[in-house]
């Protein structure tokens, strides 16, 4: 989805299982190639983050907002509505692509997300729905969006969590025994704090939602959920046999929920803050 990719193995929001040894300059890359799966897969579930991440940022008309990492777009056509600017960022070519075709009335713009191409104080408010995790240096990342953020300008954002709530604790096991790396390199709810506070931002809000999913109707996008940005790679070294088995172990493993659709364990935790 973004640059400034972190060079450790992958966050549980992409669902983290990268053999050791990834190239992560791939990373982009196949978050780029793979965007039309992550589209039908990953980001109909954003969508109910992408809306309490706008809910908390209280957006006015006339104000300028900026999507950082906003992927396929999800919090850039959350943000719309008649009198607001919207100018969604994301470094992958693949995934504005989409956005672009999807969201009419936003402006989209391929550039890394942790060194924006703005002057001082040129949007209201940032959002990001569940990209943060992936910056390389969180906190610099964090004082970058608040020096193109105005002065009592407003940050609102979402990230995979709290811990307890990702879904390493039903594909532990699978993961282990195809040798994945398993990794859940996301923030505690103490840390994002501390985040935001290094970055300069004030009146910091935390809320945390265990409780939210990856829905999928089916094993046709179950199969394209795993074949998403960085997962891509792994599946592909896994050769057709063995990635079969493990798919079939993976979609066994799945939770099926009273709406009768896949459910991934996912979780949020939202943070909102001010400049």
């Amino acid at each position: 989805m973004l640059t400034g990719i972190r060079p450790q193995p992958a966050t549980d929001a992409t669902v983290g299982i990268v053999p050791t040894g990834t190239d992560w300059r791939n990373v982009v890359e196949g978050f780029s190639a793979t965007a039309d799966d992550y589209a039908v897969s990953m980001a109909p579930s954003l969508r109910t983050m992408a809306v309490r991440v706008v809910q908390r940022a209280a957006l006015q008309v006339g104000e300028r907002i900026l999507d950082a990492g906003t992927g396929t777009g999800v919090g850039a056509s959350a943000s719309l509505t008649s009198g607001r600017e919207v100018v969604g960022v994301d470094a992958a070519p693949g995934m504005l692509a989409i956005a672009r075709a999807e969201v009419r009335g936003a402006r989209f713009i391929e550039a890394d997300f942790s060194n924006l191409p703005f002057p001082p104080a040129s949007f209201h408010v940032v959002i990001s729905v569940h990209a943060l995790h992936f910056a390389i240096d969180p906190v610099a990342t964090l004082a970058e969006w608040r020096r193109i953020t105005v002065p009592g300008g407003r940050l609102s954002l979402s990230v995979p969590g709290p811990r307890a709530a990702l879904a390493f604790k039903i594909y532990n096991r699978i993961y282990r025994r195809y040798e994945m790396v398993r990794k859940a390199d996301v923030p505690t709810r103490a840390k994002l704090i501390a985040w935001a506070r290094a970055a300069g931002w004030a009146q910091i809000e935390i809320e945390a939602n265990p409780d939210t999913k990856i829905r999928l109707p089916g094993p046709d996008t179950f199969e394209r959920w795993l074949r998403t940005g960085s997962r891509a790679g792994a599946m592909n070294r896994l050769g057709p046999e063995r990635y079969a088995r493990f798919e079939t172990e993976m979609l066994a493993a799945t939770p099926v929920g009273p709406d009768g659709m896949l459910h991934i364990p996912f979780g949020t935790l939202y943070l909102s803050a001010r400049n």
